[in-house]
């Protein structure tokens, strides 16, 4: 359901904040749409499915100490989601990104991913 819930709310945010270089290209890997092939596509899907899983194991693993609910979805929300950032400035300062250029994105993509995780966790039963 948090992968569902993710990627569905980030087509339509996504072209909103994706970055492109001088010749087209996305900045980040988190922004392969335009002009991007069929298996990048996919890939960005399938990437959502599995930040949800991903949200939701964390949740799960955390809930005995944090107690069920939003709170503790938005915990793993944001863990997951500064990780996969982490990952996304780290690979933007290997290849020359501007810092800047990748603000929007991870910062459009932090709101989703916590609304994705809260929707996963409110279907979660033990």
């Amino acid at each position: 359901m948090a992968g569902v819930v993710w990627g569905t709310l980030y087509a339509p945010v996504h072209p909103l904040v994706e970055v492109h270089d001088s010749l087209g290209r996305p900045v980040l890997p988190i922004t392969p749409f335009r002009g991007a092939t069929l298996l990048m596509r996919v890939l960005v899907v399938i990437n959502g499915f599995v930040q949800g899983i991903t949200i939701l194991w964390l949740y799960a693993a955390i809930r005995p100490r944090f107690g069920p609910g939003p709170k503790t979805a938005a915990i793993a929300g944001f863990a997951v989601w500064f990780l996969v950032s982490w990952v996304h400035i780290t690979w933007a300062a290997f290849t020359g990104v501007r810092p800047t250029a990748i603000l929007s994105p991870l910062a459009a993509n932090l709101p989703l991913v916590l609304l994705a995780g809260t929707a996963g966790a409110w279907l979660y039963r033990e």
